[in-house]
């Protein structure tokens, strides 16, 4: 939440400041992917997509995460709301040494639908984050450059440019690069601008809420905007408890058509 992540404008002016040396891209990175004090959260979350003519679409979502290893995690969404999604399901089993199983349930079709290396890049169920989006990122996937210091809306944050590590990966996800602001306070992600194959900016991602829980930082409110092709979408995150004993047969790929 995935890792889990207020609003800065970018409209806004920040002054850059002399870096630290102390720290690079990588091991900042690392800070930010690999939280500590928590093993396991589940939470209530509205997904808004909201097309070019500003149409929207909801859906609401039950979600659950637990933290296997340091580098490792699972996560479960199912969605409730509306009718027409109900029972579908999302599961993600991450692997610290080779690539993410991604899992998808459709129950119209009662089938569980694997979502190949090539498909990450695909629209997360209409929406404008993808499916290597809604999991955590492997650190090894990237190469990360610490670019600047800058003070936005007063916050102190490091931007950190990220490149695919292989062309494998970024024709896979459909990113040349991502500029990520991470606020230094708590090694969170509040901002970050995604460019196309072709080097144009494509996303931004902007992070209006983040809340403090049993110690740890999580994101409650991301906005990904399509600049593009003029749309966005919106996760929420509600009724977010920590530490609850989930089951680890929840994490189950037999367990994904299952309702509870």
């Amino acid at each position: 939440m995935k890792t889990t992540l207020g609003l800065l404008v970018l409209a806004m002016l920040w002054g850059p400041v002399p870096v630290s040396h102390a720290q690079d891209g990588t091991s900042i990175m690392k800070k930010v992917l690999n939280k500590a004090n928590w093993k396991d959260m589940k939470a209530k979350v509205t997904l808004t997509i909201t097309s070019a003519s500003g149409s929207k679409r909801i859906r609401k979502i039950d979600m659950m995460s637990r933290k296997r290893t340091d580098d490792e995690s699972d996560m479960l969404m199912r969605f409730t709301e509306p009718a027409d999604v109900r029972g579908t399901a999302f599961l993600i089993i991450e692997h610290a040494t080779r690539d993410d199983d991604r899992y998808l349930y459709l129950p119209a079709l009662r089938r569980i639908k694997r979502i190949a290396s090539s498909g990450k890049g695909g629209n997360f169920m209409s929406s404008d984050f993808t499916y290597y989006d809604i999991g955590k990122p492997k650190l090894a996937d990237w190469k990360y450059r610490l670019v600047k210091s800058v003070f936005v809306d007063g916050i102190d944050c490091y931007i950190i440019e990220a490149r695919p590590a292989s062309p494998e990966l970024a024709k896979d996800i459909g990113y040349q690069k991502i500029f990520h602001w991470v606020d230094k306070s708590n090694y969170t992600i509040i901002h970050s601008e995604y460019y196309d194959r072709l080097g144009k900016k494509w996303k931004i991602l902007t992070v209006p809420g983040l809340k403090k829980i049993n110690g740890v930082w999580f994101q409650t409110h991301l906005v990904m905007k399509d600049i593009q092709a003029h749309r966005s979408s919106e996760f929420e995150f509600t009724d977010i408890k920590v530490n609850v004993g989930i089951p680890a047969s929840t994490f189950t790929k037999r367990a994904l058509s299952q309702w509870h």
